[in-house]
């Protein structure tokens, strides 16, 4: 990874110009314990006065991960040195488990990145339930995951089909956790952490709404733990009570992406159309 000195940035030192850009304290820490942080191809200490024009280059790991690579379809929506988006079908788990140790869009990545020799972990940015379809990005390099996830996160929009006629716009602002005796449900709690989701309803009738949704926090199951608690589960959820006679996995779809790119000074905002079982649902209820 290599980042020229603009004029802005001249006569800071290098651990001031790294904070500017986003690292943290603890990557700065790291790369420069172990030789890794160069200006103009020298190794350098973090004091150092940087000028314009200086290249500053930081040598990130190249381990990759232990998960056996597989081949797979990728639907590839973008990708640079420092970033890989992939649509993710519905059916997929994103990492491998017990319960499903191969056949993951982890496994099908490390294949990809073995078939292109990058050397880079396979660090997911946001998680994908099995049955929830849409973008999902990976960081190449771990700067990139902790820009993404903390320094300048990442905007994230879904859609989704729900039960019953479901009004207006608003936010659901409830906490959740894990519910007793489960290891996968999720319920809301007072006691649980806070989750916050905001939603724009698009379409409605009497039996089906459809429901913009924009992640203000990332709890897992989050936007169907909060649909169902306020009496609107996704179709399809059978985890959080809903009917399936419409379709056969909960309709929710994540249809959008928007991020900064840090090292190409570019906002990249990428689309996924909803897909033809959510479809084929909106073209009968509406």
């Amino acid at each position: 990874m290599k980042i020229v000195v603009n004029k802005e940035d001249a006569y800071l030192t290098l651990k001031e110009f790294l904070l500017n850009k986003g690292f943290s304290p603890t990557l700065i820490r790291k790369y420069k314990n172990r030789g890794k942080m160069l200006v103009n191809g020298e190794i350098s200490i973090v004091n150092r006065i940087v000028f314009e024009g200086d290249t500053v280059e930081l040598l990130l790991d190249d381990e990759n991960t232990s998960v056996s690579p597989e081949k797979m379809d990728l639907h590839i929506c973008y990708e640079d040195e420092d970033i890989l988006v992939v649509n993710k079908d519905a059916g997929i788990v994103v990492h491998p488990t017990a319960g499903h140790p191969d056949g993951t869009l982890v496994n099908g990545v490390a294949w990809y990145y073995e078939k292109n020799n990058i050397k880079a972990p396979i660090r997911p940015v946001n998680r994908l339930d099995r049955d929830t379809s849409g973008l999902i990005i990976f960081a190449k390099n771990p700067f990139m995951q902790n820009y993404l996830q903390i320094v300048c996160p990442m905007k994230k929009l879904y859609i989704a089909i729900v039960e019953g006629d479901m009004d207006g716009r608003g936010t659901i602002d409830l906490p959740i956790k894990r519910k007793p005796g489960s290891t996968i449900e999720r319920m809301v709690d007072d006691e649980g952490d806070t989750a916050v989701t905001d939603f724009y309803v698009l379409k409605r009738s009497e039996k089906l709404s459809l429901v913009k949704l924009e992640l203000k926090t990332g709890r897992t199951h989050q936007i169907r733990v909060h649909l169902s608690h306020i009496g609107h589960p996704i179709i399809g959820d059978t985890l959080y009570g809903s009917d399936t006679s419409y379709i056969k996995r909960q309709a929710l779809h994540a249809y959008r992406l928007t991020f900064r790119q840090p090292f190409i000074g570019k906002c990249i905002s990428l689309y996924s159309p909803i897909p033809d079982d959510m479809k084929a649902v909106l073209k009968n209820a509406f």
